[in-house]
């Protein structure tokens, strides 16, 4: 595999187990706090708190990890494109010479 596209693999479980990680903080808090809580589980109400809060603090951890994800994925099928362009060519390059020998 070409070291750019192993890089960006690489890149790309790196953050998907780091929002595995805030994902499941995150689901636990949500319990807790339903736990504490469990009119918050109603249709309209917010569970975000203040800005600050552990609850919200946790929210902005799950969605900076969620938009990490998702550019690691775009940039890992970018490097994708890439190479295929570049093997497109290397293919399109090669001549293949062939010798008479008069048979």
């Amino acid at each position: 595999m070409h070291r750019d596209i192993e890089t960006n693999r690489r890149v790309l479980l790196l953050a998907y187990r780091r929002f595995l990680e805030v994902d499941r903080a995150w689901d636990m808090a949500l319990r807790e706090l339903n736990s504490w809580f469990p009119s918050a589980k109603q249709v309209g109400v917010s569970t975000l708190g203040n800005p600050g809060s552990p609850i919200r603090r946790l929210h902005d951890q799950r969605d900076r990890a969620l938009r990490q994800l998702e550019a690691a994925y775009q940039k890992l099928e970018v490097a994708k494109k890439r190479m295929a362009v570049r093997r497109q060519q290397t293919l399109a390059q090669q001549i293949l010479f062939i010798k008479d020998d008069g048979y």
